[in-house]
């Protein structure tokens, strides 16, 4: 019993890391570490809260931010890394709205 529970383990570690991986050995939608909210899709982005407020509040539209979303994601996957972060912005006054944003490092797709 104890040989089946080693090699389980062992099978499991080896496998684990390619996980995450195409069979092209690129990553595969994962973001970076800190981006807490992960890989969300343009519909995603939009009914965050702060996206919302932003759009209730008059600072821009549904259009604009599916057009900034779409100019960012330079893999054409869709998807983007977002964090809820309150970095250098948190003491201004726009900081309700902000989350950053960045590409996760999918593959491109073929």
């Amino acid at each position: 019993m104890l040989a089946r529970t080693i090699c389980v383990c062992a099978l499991a570690a080896v496998l684990a890391p390619g996980a995450a991986t195409a069979g092209d050995g690129k990553p595969r939608n994962t973001c970076p570490p800190g981006f807490n909210l992960g890989a969300k899709n343009v519909a995603e982005y939009l009914q965050l809260p702060r996206t919302q407020l932003a759009i209730a509040d008059g600072l821009t539209t549904a259009e604009e931010v599916a057009a900034s979303f779409a100019a960012k994601d330079r893999n054409g996957d869709g998807y983007e890394c977002v964090q809820l972060s309150e970095g250098f912005q948190k003491n201004g006054p726009y900081s309700v709205y902000f989350y950053n944003v960045t590409d996760d490092n999918a593959s491109v797709p073929d």
